[in-house]
């Protein structure tokens, strides 16, 4: 008859836990992955199913690179760019500014191609 002892059975379960499937670790929110496919549709022709299909297929390539927050500090710099005045400036000619941007479009462009998004209008670039 074997006995199970409590700090064997925590090492037991502590196993599983390591062994089962967990969230990615670059797992966007929801309504932001909402938001981002809504955008994607709109600017490439439309909600179709192919659409939502293919820009869905977008945002977990980039997921899969990125973490959330370098998603949203890029994504900043991209759309805010166009902002007048010294304010925009930072956002338009920061060295962080430049680099975030594009590995963001650099990302965004591959998934795009790789999911079989036919790019209409550049997204934030």
């Amino acid at each position: 008859m074997t006995r199970f002892t409590p700090s064997i059975s925590i090492m037991f379960i502590l196993a599983l836990f390591g062994l089962s499937p967990s969230a990615s670790a670059n797992d966007f929110p929801t309504l932001e992955r909402v938001k981002y496919v809504q955008e994607c549709m709109s600017l490439n022709g439309g909600p179709t199913y192919v659409n939502m299909y293919g820009c869905s297929c977008v945002l977990d390539k980039i997921a899969a690179q990125m973490s959330y927050d370098d998603f949203v500090h890029a994504d900043a710099f991209a759309r805010l760019r166009n902002m007048r005045g010294e304010r925009g400036g930072y956002f338009r000619s920061s060295k962080d500014s430049r680099s975030a941007r594009k590995e963001l479009t650099t990302l965004r462009d591959d998934a795009m191609q790789q999911c079989f998004v036919t790019q209409q209008i550049t997204l934030n670039q």
